[in-house]
């Protein structure tokens, strides 16, 4: 934008003129008629300078108004862009409510999940003391395993003897069984020759007591 320049100040004529005395008018006509010619010369040369001085403010009072439109537009389009950036942090600041609820909602899950982690965690400890415990117990019934096993070995052993002994009784029974037979078919064959020839001395009695009541009679 160009500057205005400094307005021309009032010619000493001029001043002098409108400040003159009544006894200074007296003079002569001819200092008179040159002073006013100069008068008018200054007053000529002070309207052309205001004149330039008026163009040049004209001037600038256009190119303060293509500023101003300018600057108008602009703040047109900075109070649009301030809008927008107000939608934009509203639009950001919804977002981040809802982004800061998702967030307490990850926080209060992440809680109870680490609570359930504890929870588990004990848990877990009680099984794994439970499982020595366990452990213990299979020891312990190994042992007892390891020792009936050797029991059942000993026992195994002597069923095998008892077997054994079985067989040698069965045998002696068998044995004894069949002597016993034997001894029943002679007893029976002895039982039979006993009754055989009790009734033969029965008889023979009978005929010898016959004989000798006969000879009695005699």
């Amino acid at each position: 934008m160009k500057l205005a320049k400094a307005m021309t100040t009032l010619t000493l004529g001029v001043l002098m003129s409108l400040h003159m005395s009544p006894a200074l008018a007296q003079n002569s006509a001819k200092e008179g008629l040159e002073r006013i010619k100069a008068n008018v010369n200054n007053s000529k040369a002070n309207l052309q300078e205001y004149e330039k001085n008026l163009k040049i403010v004209e001037g600038n009072i256009a190119e303060v108004g293509k500023a101003k439109s300018q600057v108008e537009s602009q703040q047109k389009q900075v109070q649009q862009q301030m809008e927008e950036n107000n939608q934009a942090m509203g639009r950001i600041g919804g977002q981040e409510k809802e982004l800061t609820g998702y967030i307490n909602d990850e926080k209060n899950k992440m809680a109870q999940e680490n609570q359930k982690i504890q929870e588990l965690e004990a848990m877990i400890a009680k099984i794994k003391e439970n499982q020595k415990k366990r452990e213990m117990n299979i020891a312990d019934y190994q042992l007892q395993l390891s020792q009936l096993q050797e029991e059942k070995k000993i026992w195994s052993s002597r069923a095998s003897s008892l077997k054994e002994q079985n067989d040698q009784v069965q045998q002696k029974m068998r044995s004894l069984a069949s002597e016993e037979n034997e001894w029943k078919a002679k007893q029976k064959g002895y039982q039979g020759e006993v009754k055989r020839w009790s009734k033969e001395v029965e008889r023979q009695q009978k005929i010898s007591d016959s004989y000798n009541s006969l000879a009695e009679v005699k």
